[in-house]
């Protein structure tokens, strides 16, 4: 049962060393690079691709200022992409750079396959990088990613706001209890 447990988390993109020891055949890695083509390729994608070029003219020299800058705000444009092609059926990896991280992880044994290779390259001149380029993820995926075209995504609440007597909004409110500890409470209007 252990067996097809972590059998299950692997397939899944979930389950850590079982997941990335699983590893991609070449047809499975084609149809994940295949989808993440598609979705590099879409206008809107391209425009702020082509917005984001504009603005770092020097980003090919090396420790220009543009470099950095633009490095970081093409990592900003594959995460969002990423978001929405890696947690896809049927390859199921983890969302954003972690799926992408599972990618590379589990293409190891057919990294070498001219398919595969090629596959790459075309991913890596659809972003208008070198050939050969290696797209890595940031250090740390981060928690604000600078968008100044308002691209980025709007976060949406499922709890109503609760008010307090003092008429403050949130979602919980917290107290202090005579013996220093915090205890959750509801306010008297939302208590039933």
């Amino acid at each position: 049962r252990a067996g097809a447990d972590a059998s299950a988390a692997g397939r899944s993109g979930h389950g850590g060393a079982e997941a990335a020891a699983q590893q991609f055949t070449a047809e499975e890695a084609l149809a994940v690079y295949s989808a993440l083509k598609v979705a590099f390729a879409e206008k809107s994608f391209q425009q702020l691709l082509r917005r984001a070029e504009a603005r770092h003219p020097h980003r090919g020299q090396r420790g220009h200022p543009d470099q950095q800058a633009f490095t970081v705000q093409l990592q900003g444009l594959v995460l969002h992409v990423l978001r929405t092609v890696m947690p896809q059926q049927p390859w199921c990896l983890q969302p954003g750079w972690e799926g992408f991280r599972q990618l590379a992880q589990r293409t190891t044994a057919v990294a070498e396959d001219p398919r595969v290779a090629q596959a790459r390259h075309e991913v890596n001149r659809i972003l208008g990088l070198p050939r050969n380029a290696v797209l890595k993820p940031p250090a740390e995926e981060p928690v604000v990613v600078h968008t100044p075209d308002g691209s980025g995504p709007v976060p949406k609440y499922d709890m109503l706001l609760l008010k307090d007597a003092d008429g403050d909004l949130a979602h919980e409110f917290w107290e202090e209890t005579k013996g220093g500890p915090m205890r959750r409470t509801l306010p008297a209007e939302n208590e039933e």
